[in-house]
């Protein structure tokens, strides 16, 4: 469950990574049901720059990662299999809904479903949510991802003082946000009542550092009171240039001023930056092609 704090809190510092670019390189594997050998592009490094309020990251490589999968049977190899699992694979491969699986869903989704039916240690949830990433071209296919990630995440039992739950019904309500489901994302927000929790947490220390706990449910609540605002609006884009790295916010302060448009973001000093670096690198595309 690691996951869901990490996803938040990236989301709501719009943390810059290293700047390096990916680095594929072909990996020979076997596949661990069958034997069959293939070969898949893995990288060596790779940077991020923050993430989308779903939590997938700005980055110089495909997120998610993609999995490898199994030519022939269609595995998706997620994960290092027991001796147990391996022994489980064959008749799950070969069930209806699997096949149904290769033809119709992505490869996250159908690790999910194995963590599933496997009753693996691993966040199945985690996996559904990855996979709705995978499915921006395909919105009627992302959608039934994203309804699945909030059918399977209210069932499970709630945990107000657990800042993994939290994070968790974060992506929750940015998910029924990107849905259009506006109204259930300001009841999901009012249950959580993002004020009052924020309240009650201990004033942040003039000086050092506060308690990893109390830093990650007071980034975990940020993130909630601004996805309200974006809520509030009427803002259904998986991209909402508020809550977004500065980078990312910068390209769509181009496009808009090109329609004679702006936002407030568009002038703050952390996008300003960047802003200005795109406009200097067209300056220099339009010089060279005078």
């Amino acid at each position: 469950m690691k996951s869901w704090l990490i996803a938040v809190a990236a989301a709501a510092a719009g943390l810059v990574g290293a700047a390096h670019a990916g680095t594929p390189y072909p990996v020979k594997m076997k596949c661990p049901v069958g034997g069959e050998s293939f070969v898949y592009t893995d990288t060596m490094s790779y940077s991020t720059w923050g993430q989308r309020p779903d939590g997938k990251p700005y980055g110089s490589w495909e997120f998610p990662r993609p999995i490898p999968t199994c030519p022939g049977n269609g595995l998706v190899v997620y994960k290092s299999f027991s001796k147990a699992e391996l022994k489980a694979l064959p008749a799950l491969l070969a069930s209806e809904d699997y096949r149904r699986m290769v033809q119709e869903d992505t490869s996250y989704y159908r690790a999910a479903w194995l963590e599933r039916a496997l009753k693996g240690e691993g966040d199945p949830l985690w996996l559904v949510l990855q996979a709705s990433w995978q499915s921006d071209a395909e919105p009627a296919r992302k959608a039934r991802y994203q309804r699945a990630f909030i059918a399977g995440a209210e069932a499970l039992p709630a945990k107000p003082d657990d800042p993994q739950w939290l994070g968790m019904m974060a992506k929750v309500v940015n998910a029924r946000r990107e849905l259009g489901e506006f109204d259930a994302a300001k009841a999901d927000l009012a249950r959580l009542d993002v004020d009052k929790q924020l309240a009650a947490l201990p004033a942040p220390p003039a000086e050092g550092q506060e308690p990893q706990a109390v830093a990650n449910r007071r980034g975990i609540l940020n993130f909630l009171k601004k996805l309200g605002a974006v809520v509030d609006r009427g803002d259904a884009s998986a991209e909402p240039i508020d809550m977004i790295p500065p980078m990312a916010a910068a390209h769509q302060c181009v496009d808009l001023e090109a329609k004679g448009q702006s936002h407030e973001v568009c002038k703050s000093e952390r996008v300003a930056k960047f802003l200005e670096s795109i406009r200097e690198a067209g300056k220099g595309r339009d010089a060279a092609g005078s």
